[in-house]
């Protein structure tokens, strides 16, 4: 009976134990979050108004922390301030908006050519209303650019396809905008996108241009990954039902990660 009642003791003891670990557990992992939510990194705000193709100096720079968390990989840090001064900006900056990666051009040249990096080139190409996300692409956007073509066949006749020629282009002008010349959401018409590419990749985008019918996907400023191995698509990928079936397989699981992160 005595042993009995030492075991119950026993038990109970330990249960008390588990039961102190277990919230001493929630607690640091409470902690964490809320620590977690008030880190700050401090980052490079514009100290007054940087207008399009001006030099950056220290006098135009201040700091101000920010909820770690919240930043995009494209916020310049206060850390980084060195690396940005003497740079041209490639979009109007207003006071006290924190800088980013994305708005800094090179930092020799004038006027337009500043935006354009080292080893790189400028180059337009003609797009229309739809070709364009109905005129939405902005100065500073990256766009994906895919090409539908008439490839020949051996019989002689020729099959239609798509492929992806070029993934996370930055777009430095629309039309003749570039910088920040209109508020985000003001409409206005253009006809070319012109686009930082490097020689071959201008080589590739001028005979596109001649033979295909381009389309420029924009993308979210945040994502710069390359996606490999994408599929040319033809007649053979839209009859194909298993395809159909994969690609709405894979629409549905972004659209529940999707809700996950609101």
């Amino acid at each position: 009976m005595k042993l009995e009642k030492n075991k119950k003791l026993l038990l109970g003891i330990a249960s008390g134990i588990i039961a102190i670990i277990l919230v001493q557990l929630y607690l640091a992992a409470f902690r964490h979050a809320v620590y977690s939510e008030l880190e700050t990194i401090d980052v490079l705000v514009a100290k007054t108004d940087i207008k399009p193709g001006s030099i950056i100096t220290k006098n135009n720079l201040t700091s101000m922390p920010q909820p770690k968390r919240y930043l995009s990989h494209n916020t310049i840090q206060q850390k980084d301030q060195d690396a940005v001064i003497g740079h041209r900006a490639v979009m109007q900056a207003e006071k006290g908006e924190p800088l980013q990666w994305t708005m800094l051009g090179a930092a020799k040249g004038s006027g337009f050519t500043s935006l354009i990096k080292e080893n790189e080139r400028a180059i337009s190409i003609a797009v229309d209303n739809q070709s364009s996300v109905s005129g939405l692409i902005r100065p500073g956007d990256h766009v994906d650019i895919l090409g539908t073509f008439s490839f020949p066949v051996l019989s002689g006749a020729t099959k239609l396809a798509t492929i992806t020629l070029l993934q996370n282009v930055t777009v430095l002008a629309t039309g003749g905008i570039w910088g920040r010349g209109l508020q985000e959401s003001e409409p206005y018409n253009y006809t070319s996108l012109t686009l930082a590419v490097s020689t071959i990749e201008a080589e590739l985008l001028t005979f596109a241009s001649e033979r295909a019918r381009l389309n420029f996907v924009l993308r979210n400023a945040d994502n710069i990954q390359a996606e490999e191995n994408l599929p040319v698509v033809g007649w053979e990928n839209i009859m194909k039902i298993g395809n159909l079936k994969q690609i709405q397989h894979e629409r549905n699981i972004r659209v529940i990660k999707g809700r996950g992160g609101e």
